[in-house]
């Protein structure tokens, strides 16, 4: 069960953005997220969830004055009201991808996952519809659902006229994936603070909260 979180929208700290900043430009110095965009083709990554539910907000990416783009994350669906409160005025809305008008503030689904190309806990901060649909495909199967943290997953980039991202899920291979070493790492991780919920307070998930 998730923990409610009673501000609408929140403000994100300076070492936060730096953080996603990296993640954006695929250079996260810790490998503290799978950044599926960032994935080449042909080379899935694959791993495990670490939980069954997912956090889920919105996001809503900004253009600052000085050329940046940030990411602001928001609890519940953001107001333009909102979005325009929080931006102050260092920031505009940024445009979508036809140049037509503000791009639209996306839900996100993020898990804690173990990534087993790198023995690594990492997060994994679902933002296109199609993906998320996918994940929900198979969480809505009874076959998958029983036990959704047994089984292993394959995310894949595909690029044709438009690039896609196929998800399948997989059977462990316990002679390749070793379920020990994935729980202490994440065992671990849990006693060093990791919070994901930090994802919509400004913070860092795996550094605790002062």
């Amino acid at each position: 069960m998730q923990k409610h979180i009673r501000n609408h929208y929140v403000k994100l700290s300076s070492t936060f953005l730096q953080s996603m900043e990296q993640q954006a430009e695929g250079n996260s110095s810790k490998d503290n997220y799978l950044r599926y965009t960032k994935l080449e083709a042909g080379k899935p990554a694959n791993f495990a969830l670490l939980e069954e539910d997912p956090l889920c907000y919105w996001l809503v990416w900004a253009d600052g004055t000085d050329g940046s783009s940030k990411p602001f994350r928001f609890v519940s669906q953001p107001s333009q009201a909102d979005i325009d409160t929080e931006f102050g005025t260092n920031y505009t809305q940024a445009l979508n991808y036809d140049k037509t008008g503000p791009r639209k503030p996306q839900e996100c689904l993020t898990w804690p996952v173990y990534n087993w190309d790198l023995n690594l806990v990492q997060v994994l901060e679902v933002s296109h519809v199609s993906l998320a649909r996918q994940f929900a495909k198979y969480g809505l199967n009874r076959k998958y659902s029983k036990n959704l943290l047994g089984w292993d997953f394959e995310l894949s980039k595909i690029q044709a006229d438009m690039t896609r991202y196929e998800l399948l899920i997989v059977p462990r291979d316990d002679e390749e994936h070793d379920d020990d070493k994935m729980e202490a790492a994440w065992e671990k991780t849990q006693k060093n603070g990791f919070d994901l919920q930090q994802m919509v307070v400004g913070g860092d998930p795996f550094k605790p909260a002062d």
